[in-house]
C-alpha cells in the first residue's frame, strides 16, 4: 500500500456568501469516516502504552510515522515517543482542544467536497480520516483509503508551538483555514494523472493546475489565495501582473524547458521567484498552470474526475487559448 506525504498543498475559488452551500448536516459526515485519536494521548502513561497504541492502530500509524519492522524499530519508536513524552506536549494538547474542540463540525467541508466529487465520478471516494497528535512529526499522510492528519500543524498563527523544520513562508499555510484544502489536495493528488515520460515544465505546470482547479470547485467558497497557498497580498499582486508574468515565461522560453534546476526555480517552494521579481512568490509556475487549466475548462464538459485523468497536457494548453496579453 503506497502512502503520500504532503508539506504544502492548497485549495480555492471564492464565491459570494449567497451561493455558498449550507453545511448543516447535524455534524455527522456522510461521505467520510472519522477516527479521532487525539484524546488517546491522555491514556498513554508509559512507553509500553505507546507501543500498544501503535500496534492497535498499525494500519494508519506505521505509515504516518514511517515505521518499518526492522532492526531499527526500537530506535525509531524511541525517537517518536520523545516527541510526545515531554513537558510541552500537554500544553500543545490543550491548545488543540481549544482550537478544534468541536469535532462534530470539523470535517463538514471536506465531507461535502467528497460528496460533490462522487456525484459525477465513476470511482467513488470514501476516505477515513484519522486525527492524531504527533508532536509535529508529520502533517498529512494519505493513501487511497485514508487521510491521516497531524492536527497540531494547523493551529492558529499566534500559537507559540510551531514545527521547527519549516521556514516562515511555508508556515503561513499552516492555519485552521488551510486545513481542509491541504487535506483534500493531498488526498486527490493520488488520482491526478501525469505523463511520466514527458519532462517539460509545462507538463508539470498543467498537472498542478488540474489539482488546484479540482479543489477549487470542490471547496466552492474558499478564498483563492488559500487554495493556492499565497497570502492575499501575494495573490492580488500576481493577478494584477498576470500579463507580465506570462510574457516573462514566453520571452525566456520556459514552457518546454526540461532541466530539473530551472524547473525548480518556477515550480518549487521558494520565498520568491526573484528571476522575475523579488515580489513574485515561489511556485509561480503552478499558479500559471491553474490559470491555463481554468481557461481550458471554460470550453469543456469534463467532470472533475475526467480532468484529473487527462494526461495530455498539450491538448489542455493549446485548447485553453490562454493569453492574458
Amino acid at each position: 500500500m503506497k502512502f503520500f506525504v504532503s508539506f504544502f498543498f492548497i485549495s480555492l475559488l471564492s464565491c459570494s456568501s449567497n451561493n455558498c452551500p449550507s453545511l448543516n448536516s447535524n455534524g455527522y459526515p456522510r461521505n467520510i469516516l472519522v477516527n479521532y485519536l487525539v484524546n488517546d494521548k491522555v491514556k498513554l502513561g508509559s512507553k509500553d502504552d505507546f507501543l500498544n497504541y501503535l500496534q492497535n492502530n498499525k494500519k494508519v500509524l506505521y505509515p504516518f510515522y514511517e515505521i518499518q519492522d526492522t532492526l531499527s524499530f526500537d530506535i525509531k519508536v524511541n525517537n517518536i515517543y520523545s516527541l510526545i513524552d515531554n513537558e510541552y506536549f500537554d500544553s500543545l494538547y490543550y491548545d488543540v482542544q481549544r482550537e478544534f474542540g468541536n469535532k462534530k463540525n470539523l470535517f463538514l467541508k471536506l465531507d461535502h467536497s467528497i460528496g460533490i466529487y462522487n456525484s459525477t465520478s465513476k470511482k467513488k471516494l470514501n476516505p477515513q480520516i484519522t486525527v492524531l497528535m504527533s508532536g509535529f512529526y508529520n502533517d498529512v499522510v494519505v493513501d487511497k483509503e485514508n487521510i491521516i492528519l497531524g492536527i497540531e500543524y494547523f493551529l492558529n498563527k499566534e500559537n507559540k508551538y510551531k514545527p521547527r523544520d519549516l521556514p516562515s513562508y511555508i508556515l503561513e499555510r499552516y492555519t485552521p483555514e488551510h486545513m481542509t484544502s491541504t487535506m483534500l489536495s493531498t488526498f486527490l493528488s493520488q488520482f491526478n494523472v501525469i505523463d511520466e515520460n514527458d519532462k517539460t515544465m509545462l507538463n508539470e505546470m498543467i498537472s498542478f493546475g488540474k489539482l488546484y482547479y479540482v479543489v477549487e470547485h470542490l471547496l466552492m467558497c474558499e478564498k483563492e489565495n488559500i487554495v493556492l497557498g499565497y497570502t492575499k497580498e501575494q495573490y492580488d499582486m500576481i493577478e494584477e501582473n498576470e500579463a507580465f508574468i506570462y510574457s516573462f515565461f514566453l520571452q525566456n522560453e520556459l514552457f518546454f524547458q526540461e532541466g530539473q534546476l530551472i524547473k525548480q526555480k518556477y515550480l518549487s517552494e521558494r520565498p520568491s521567484t526573484f528571476e522575475i521579481s523579488q515580489s513574485v512568490p515561489g511556485r509561480i509556475g503552478r499558479w500559471m498552470g491553474w490559470k491555463i487549466v481554468s481557461s481550458f475548462m471554460r470550453g469543456e464538459k469534463y467532470t472533475l474526475e475526467d480532468l484529473l485523468l487527462e494526461d495530455d497536457y498539450k491538448k489542455i494548453f493549446y485548447n485553453s487559448n490562454y493569453n492574458p496579453l
